[in-house]
């Protein structure tokens, strides 16, 4: 599995969040390269025997939720397990959105036990994603909302974020409130000018032992540019840990495939001929205004909608007569053929946030505490829901959420299966749960995807479960 060897592991990534993890495994998978993804770290022994194929492995985590002080005692475990992988370079997946601070999901903490573990004397950094309509310039971050562009700290959504409102754009100045390490900048003027500029640059600060390098990106192309730098550096073995979002997965295949270090073209199950799923459950625990609109688009073409009431979660008695109630009614109306959209919230503005918030906070418990509770009642409604329903197709909305509801289903892995337009791709499930194995899942961020997001997902066609597995695919964890 040398990085010097034809068809030999190339990436390791770890992703903050479930989504995130996801949408970096469809830039590889449509780039290429042979992918899967897990919940928990596999052994090297049995990555080998079971997906021998494979050139980039991935493990989803939710390390974006967890306070600062506790992120240690899940990452340096799950770092040094996927370090006995010998991937030359490990990319710690980062939200495009950069969002985090001090206490919640600290990029400048997991930078730092990443840089330890991997002893990586230069750690870059390129958190842009232009694709998805995400840029930094001159070190300072932009987000789209529909079709305007917003200054991170100014962005109608990301800067009143309940747990890490970004009221800081310029990530530099983000980052040292979280580490004491000298952040550089390689800004977007350097990078358009060429590769060799590019590296010259990047050189001097190495040489200045600058430990971590943020390289700005506006356009595709300067994310080509910089990976291939990022690439050229791992050769040099001056890096072995980066920090990035989901589109360093096409800037690095890019690289690879100029260094003819592809095994072979893997697209053709993508392309392939596939059927609509006819029928699709939608869970929702996300409160974020887009995925507001896209269940009201839903509710307006025969999707029965179903709200949850959070509230209602943290009383053992009203919890389980509450689930029950959600559950009954999207089993009726699936067996109706109709699809069902359950929801604990319509868009930032719903009541039932208030009247949660005031119900957590009487009872003296953090959002976190919040988002463990709603993961685990909407994980025990969901797979209830497929039992009962025997439905196959699956979106979870929310990156929080998703990492919770996706362990309760005994999902152990992922590979995916076909693009939906956005970074939120449907997936082959790989469950302990016989109900829940080959089950088609998209993992979907709050913020992303046009209105009309969850029709698209229902009538996407894709290819039969089988026909797209890697290697000998068991029902069981190793």
């Amino acid at each position: 599995m040398g990085r010097n060897k034809q068809g030999g592991l190339l990436l390791s990534f770890y992703g903050d969040d479930f989504t995130g993890t996801t949408a970096t495994a469809e830039a590889l998978t449509v780039s290429g390269v042979p992918t899967v993804m897990f919940v928990e770290p596999p052994t090297p022994f049995f990555l080998q025997k079971q997906f021998p194929e494979v050139q980039a492995v991935g493990v989803a985590g939710i390390s974006r939720s967890l306070p600062a002080d506790g992120m240690e005692a899940i990452l340096t475990p799950a770092f040094k397990k996927m370090k006995r992988y010998h991937a030359p370079l490990f990319l710690y997946k980062v939200c495009s959105t950069f969002d985090s601070s001090p206490d919640i999901g600290s990029i400048g903490k997991a930078v730092e036990i990443g840089r330890h573990i991997f002893s990586s004397k230069m750690v870059p950094i390129l958190p842009a994603a232009p694709r998805f309509k995400r840029f930094t310039i001159f070190g300072y971050h932009f987000a789209a909302m529909g079709h305007e562009v917003f200054r991170l700290d100014r962005h109608p959504s990301m800067s009143t974020h309940p747990v890490t409102p970004m009221n800081e754009s310029d990530l530099r100045q983000h980052l040292a409130k979280q580490t004491s390490l000298e952040c550089g900048l390689i800004p977007v003027l350097i990078l358009e000018k060429g590769k060799g500029l590019l590296k010259g640059h990047v050189q001097d600060l190495v040489a200045k032992k600058v430990p971590l390098v943020l390289f700005d990106a506006l356009l595709e192309r300067h994310v080509d540019r910089a990976c291939s730098v990022i690439w050229d550096y791992v050769d040099k073995g001056k890096t072995r840990f980066c920090a990035g979002s989901q589109e360093m997965g096409y800037g690095l295949a890019r690289a690879w495939k100029h260094l003819n270090l592809l095994s072979s073209d893997r697209k053709s199950h993508l392309l392939g001929a596939g059927r609509k799923a006819g029928q699709i459950l939608i869970v929702s625990g996300s409160c974020a205004s887009v995925t507001g609109r896209q269940i009201e688009w839903a509710s307006d073409h025969e999707f029965v909608g179903i709200g949850i009431h959070p509230e209602r979660l943290f009383e053992p008695e009203s919890s389980e007569s509450e689930m029950k109630r959600v559950v009954e009614a999207a089993v009726s109306g699936l067996q109706e053929g109709k699809s069902a959209i359950i929801h604990s919230a319509i868009g930032a503005k719903d009541a039932r946030i208030s009247r949660t918030k005031e119900k957590i906070e009487g009872l003296g418990l953090s959002s976190q505490e919040l988002t463990e509770r709603l993961g685990q009642a909407l994980g025990v409604v969901t797979r209830r829901v497929i039992k009962a329903s025997g439905v196959t197709r699956l979106v979870v909305v929310g990156g929080d959420i998703s990492g919770r509801i996706t362990p309760a289903l005994g999902i152990w892995a992922l590979q995916v299966g076909r693009s939906v337009g956005i970074a939120a791709p449907l997936c082959y499930a790989y469950s302990s749960h016989s109900e829940i194995h080959g089950l088609q899942i998209a993992l979907k961020g709050g913020q992303v995807g046009e209105d009309d997001y969850f029709g698209e997902a229902r009538d996407k066609k894709v290819p039969d479960f089988d026909s797209a597995a890697l290697g000998h695919f068991k029902m069981r964890k190793n």
